[in-house]
């Protein structure tokens, strides 16, 4: 199995979007259409990263997925130690799984995981640029 963790602010949503007052929590298209991408040419699951993951719960998780236009629902979420720490619960993640490979999409440094982790600009989000070097799902865990 392979694994994206998915930040969603700044990733999913972009400083310059707009909100859609009519969803839980309005993602932007474009960010939509670049996931659905990378999602449909991997066999890979959800795993999110984002600290909202601690605010709706998982009910509210695939609400938002859905009304986003999202074609996968989360599989799971990391364990919340607290936004410093994302490295470690990612680390923490993968210690007692098989994995395949793994992405991290998040627009926070995390150290720890080179060509696993991809550097998202909250001004513009998931953009095109980021799906082929989303291809390259190592299998290192980050365990240097």
């Amino acid at each position: 199995m392979k694994l994206l963790f998915l930040d969603i602010d700044g990733v999913m949503t972009t400083d310059e979007g707009t909100i859609n007052n009519e969803k839980l929590y309005s993602f932007s298209s474009s960010c939509v259409e670049v996931l659905n991408k990378i999602l449909s040419t991997n066999n890979v699951r959800i795993i999110l990263t984002s600290s909202w993951r601690t605010v709706f719960d998982v009910e509210k998780q695939c609400r938002i997925f859905k009304e986003n236009g999202v074609v996968q629902l989360p599989m799971g979420q990391i364990k919340d130690l607290g936004y410093k720490y994302r490295n470690l619960e990612i680390k923490s993640y993968l210690e007692n799984r098989k994995v395949e490979g793994f992405v991290i999409l998040d627009d926070m440094q995390i150290d720890g995981f080179d060509d696993n982790f991809i550097l998202i600009d909250p001004r513009n989000g998931l953009s095109e640029e980021h799906i082929e070097r989303s291809q390259g799902w190592s299998k290192d865990s980050g365990k240097r």
